[in-house]
């Protein structure tokens, strides 16, 4: 073996080997099991080996694997559409595929800007998002993303020119979250005429640590946009399909963006596949097909991954678990009260909406405060995620499958009370 292949998992030695999962459970090499706190990367929405999918899986691989959007037809892509326009945002009219949230977010923006032209809106050149935020790794979604750590010198060429067509709205010094006061601002200094869309994410992710934007301001942008011309985009790669206890973040402000993208929870982490829905002020000013405008894959709406969609959304429905993820909801997000109330100086409070919540790390704790909690609650056998730019967004997400027993949140609590403990006793020794 060529001894640069060793370079390939640097970190292979440092993780456990993972070899099976169940539920919300994964399972080691050594035979330790690890309850599944942030459901892998918020994607594992039915947990692990769900009966329903993989038999639908393993169905639909002995009949149809892969058959081309411009060859052919497939049912499990057309009865997917349905069910996404049966559940989709008031006004949406069309569903686009891709493999990736990265990929969504990069269809909604070619879709806008696509839109604007068809209007004879040219100058409409700038995208306005927001500063914390993460809306994906490939070029645009990239460049749109409020988080510094992700924009390495090294991309900046493939970011465009730095040529002000890209702001990101800040909040105040000291909130999570811009208001419409930091928005009204951005849209006056670059005047409403240049502005394409506006890229939001209801409830943060990575970036924000599960903090949401206050509804009056989710008010304001719609009305806003609405009245500028402005197409709004709403980023629920993450907090889509019944992650927050409804099936869209959105919906907890009664508000219907333009276009929404989401991804991770569509197929439960089985395959990959994202989504982007688009609403009739989008479809309607563009006369020809999404599909030449939109970003076009090989893999895009294959039959695989559209089944296991269809039975990853059947399993949503039939078991309850929007509504699931609304009460299960409500008990973590007691339980994380009380943990910061039993870790003073070590957490400061608890974010989000349904099974998507944070627990942010008191500002003044150092900046590996969020890893060391992690690295913590691994060794007591739960996973979590890290998330936050800063000292204001520095947090640990806590995000089970929406297919959590109370005994199981009861479990997370546990573990996760362990992993606290042994961080403010180093803290403290």
């Amino acid at each position: 073996m060529n001894s640069a292949s060793s370079t390939v998992l640097p970190n292979r030695t440092a993780l456990p080997v993972a070899t099976r999962a169940l539920g919300a459970y994964i399972y080691d090499a050594d035979g330790n099991d690890y309850l599944d706190g942030s459901s892998g990367v918020l994607n594992v929405n039915v947990g692990h080996a769900h009966p329903r999918v993989v038999q639908a899986i393993e169905t639909q691989l002995r009949q149809l694997s892969f058959v081309h959007r411009t060859q052919f037809h497939n049912e499990q892509a057309h009865e997917l559409t349905e069910r996404l326009l049966a559940i989709a945002p008031d006004g949406t009219t069309a569903v686009e595929y891709s493999n990736s949230g990265s990929e969504a977010n990069e269809c909604a923006l070619r879709l806008a800007f696509a839109a604007q032209h068809r209007r004879g809106k040219t100058k409409r050149t700038v995208i306005l998002s927001e500063e914390p935020s993460y809306h994906g790794m490939t070029a645009a979604a990239l460049s749109i993303t409020g988080s510094p750590g992700k924009r390495d010198p090294s991309v900046e060429p493939l970011l465009g020119p730095a040529d002000g067509t890209r702001i990101l709205v800040r909040p105040k010094p000291g909130r999570r979250r811009a208001t419409h006061e930091e928005w009204a601002q951005a849209l006056l200094n670059v005047g409403p005429s240049r502005v394409a869309a506006i890229v939001i994410e209801p409830l943060g992710g990575a970036s924000s640590g599960a903090s949401p934007i206050d509804i009056a301001t989710m008010h304001w942008l719609r009305r806003e946009t609405k009245n500028n011309g402005i197409v709004l985009i709403a980023d629920e790669v993450m907090s889509g399909f019944g992650r927050t206890g409804k099936w869209w973040a959105c919906d907890h402000s009664s508000i219907a963006p333009d276009i929404l993208t989401s991804g991770k929870g569509v197929t439960g982490g089985y395959t990959s596949l994202a989504v982007t829905l688009v609403g009739a002020t989008v479809t309607s000013a563009i006369a020809e097909p999404l599909g030449p405008i939109a970003l076009g894959h090989t893999m895009s709406a294959n039959p695989l991954a559209c089944a296991a969609a269809n039975a990853v959304l059947s399993v949503i429905e039939d078991e309850g678990l929007v509504q699931n993820a609304a009460a299960a909801g409500t008990f973590l997000a007691d339980a994380l009260t009380a943990l910061c109330e039993r870790y003073p100086g070590l957490l400061s409070d608890q974010s989000g909406i349904g099974l998507m919540r944070a627990l942010h790390i008191d500002p003044a704790q150092p900046a590996d405060t969020n890893k060391r909690i992690i690295a913590a609650a691994k060794a007591n056998g739960l996973v979590l995620c890290p998330a936050g730019i800063g000292a204001t967004t520095h947090s640990v997400l806590v995000a089970p499958p929406l297919t959590s027993t109370p005994d199981e949140v009861d479990e997370l609590i546990v573990r996760l009370d362990k992993a606290l403990e042994a961080v403010a006793g180093v803290d403290n020794a």
